[in-house]
């Protein structure tokens, strides 16, 4: 089964690569190859799965940036561009603007991937899960939960369309964790 969960991952990641040309099912399946691979050798061998299944993409999504760097075409030389100016901030408005983006995007959105994880850590106890699994889980998820959030957040025109991130993974986990 280890065997079988590894080979999905290299598979899953070979799709999403294909799936960059704006083929978006395949990379959908691709990306839905590689967490079914995650969840098999999870199940199949716990943490020591999940880190094999880690490094066997790593290894498979360093081999297909280096294909595609040895394949892809030299650029041409552009002349060199000014740096573009960055706006300072004058008003004390656009200052607690700027302050208010980043209470939500690294402590807030912090917190809630932290509440989220430990309620999949509190479910996966629950679950039958060992500690040392739950526990390397909570570990795994936290910085890949906030790195998500932030990117959510991101993406977003104003300070009021930020919290929606933060709350829904705030509540996921408060679900997780009242299920458990």
């Amino acid at each position: 089964m280890i065997a079988i969960g590894l080979i999905l991952a290299a598979v899953g990641l070979v799709l999403v690569r294909l799936g960059w040309e704006a083929r978006r099912p395949l990379a959908a399946a691709g990306w839905t190859a590689v967490i079914a691979a995650l969840v098999l050798l999870a199940a199949t061998a716990g943490a020591w799965g999940i880190a094999m299944g880690g490094v066997v993409a790593i290894a498979t999504a360093l081999l297909l940036v280096l294909a595609a760097g040895c394949t892809s075409p030299v650029k041409t030389r552009r002349a060199p561009r000014e740096a573009p100016s960055v706006s300072v901030p004058r008003r004390p408005r656009d200052m607690m603007r700027r302050a208010a983006v980043f209470l939500l995007v690294v402590p807030v959105g912090f917190v809630a991937a932290q509440w989220l994880a430990y309620g999949a850590q509190a479910a996966a106890r629950h679950g039958g899960l060992g500690d040392s699994d739950a526990t390397v889980l909570t570990l795994f998820l936290q910085p890949v939960l906030w790195l998500a959030i932030m990117a959510v957040q991101m993406t977003r025109a104003d300070a009021r369309r930020m919290v929606a991130a933060p709350a829904v993974a705030a509540l996921a986990g408060t679900m997780l964790w009242a299920a458990a």
